[in-house]
């Protein structure tokens, strides 16, 4: 039996959705469609105007139509400086000193995680469970089924502004997308992208965009530390047009459509020193960074080439560096676009944590698709 997973994933100033169709027999995830729409009525998960946010999600609903076979799952990334991060430890002690450890227990220590300060203007996105104690033995991965007296949960928490996330369900509402699931894209990015040896090291996975850029850091199996950043592609783009005397239009075309080429590569290596400089800047400012220098560079997003790579890693002074890749992903399409990455890591990440039952993400009406597409007749 197939069903659809769809991932809407507001990016900079536009939306980047994927459809994937999920063979549940043999647990492949095919990409059947991606696309890209434009809209300045955004800018990440921040809302300028409802109405063009609206008008730029239903023209991605109705080209993705077609392309849908069964039951469809939504999953939403969102991403801008609306958004913090931080952890979290939460404990339990259940009844009975030999107590079986049952789910209702695991998403109560979840949720005891969260301090109890918080401040009204937020609202809890994600709450991602990270690691397990039991009884002082640390290191549990499931502790479903498992006796003890004494319950520990280490968690990676991520908050947004209230009416942020507000603005942003009118817009979905307003679509008819009352059901779906949450999520910060880079977290999905994270726990999609970087391979067991990177999270065991010291790696940080950056995401450059046109308005933004996400990273987040991992040390020893652990997600350390997130940032969503002002250092943007804008800002090169800026020197871009300063370096050929150009207007900025030009040169952010020039950007979108980058290829590998000698005196290309030596004009965008100038052109994004600064904001290179500006981010190394930006990361420092942690102290987890500072703790723990990463060892290993993932770089994703519309900013992902050879040459910020090279220009990244030089400033990090990391010792090994790459690209971001979805190689395990079987596409129907052209799927290789940097500017992808996110909507496919939200697809891997959403079918992962169903599997697996992680975490307690804001979910929209039991996060299964019900009235989206009723507005447009897409049914």
């Amino acid at each position: 039996m197939n069903r659809d997973i769809l991932s809407l994933d507001f990016y900079g100033e536009g939306i980047t959705a994927a459809l994937a169709s999920l063979d549940e027999r043999t647990d492949t995830l095919r990409i059947r469609h991606i696309v890209r729409q434009p809209c300045r009525a955004l800018s990440g998960a921040f809302v300028r105007d409802i109405s063009g946010a609206r008008d730029a999600l239903s023209h991605v609903l109705t080209e993705m139509d077609p392309y849908m076979q069964g039951s469809v799952s939504v999953v939403v990334g969102v991403r801008g400086s609306f958004l913090s991060f931080r952890r979290g430890t939460g404990f339990i002690n259940p009844a009975a000193r030999n107590h079986i450890i049952h789910e209702s227990d695991i998403e109560e220590v979840i949720h005891a995680s969260l301090p109890s300060n918080l401040s009204e203007s937020l609202e809890v996105v994600d709450i991602y469970p990270q690691s397990y104690t039991i009884d002082d033995q640390a290191g549990v991965i499931d502790p479903c089924g498992m006796q003890g007296y004494c319950l520990e949960a280490q968690t990676f928490i991520s908050l947004g502004v209230g009416s942020h996330l507000a603005n942003l369900n009118h817009v979905l509402s307003a679509c008819g997308c009352e059901d779906y699931l949450l999520l910060p894209t880079v977290l999905a990015l994270g726990e999609t992208v970087l391979t067991p040896t990177e999270k065991a090291a010291t790696a940080l996975l950056v995401d450059i965009g046109e308005s933004g850029t996400s990273a987040l850091l991992y040390h020893k199996d652990m997600l350390l530390e997130a940032w969503e950043l002002p250092c943007s592609l804008e800002q090169t783009a800026e020197e871009v047009a300063d370096l050929l005397q150009n207007d900025i239009a030009t040169a952010r075309q020039l950007l979108r459509t980058y290829e590998p080429d000698p005196v290309m590569d030596e004009l965008l290596e100038d052109a994004c020193a600064p904001m290179v400089q500006a981010l190394h800047k930006e990361l420092v400012h942690s102290l987890n960074y500072i703790q723990h220098p990463p060892t290993h560079l993932i770089l994703c997003g519309q900013g992902a080439n050879t040459v910020f790579l090279r220009v990244l890693k030089n400033k990090l002074a990391t010792r090994k560096a790459r690209l971001c890749s979805f190689d395990h992903l079987i596409a129907d399409c052209d799927a290789d676009l940097p500017v992808y990455n996110g909507a496919l890591a939200l697809l891997d990440h959403a079918l992962t944590r169903e599997q697996n039952q992680l975490g307690v993400a804001q979910v929209k009406q039991e996060g299964i698709l019900g009235k989206l597409f009723s507005k447009f007749g897409l049914n």
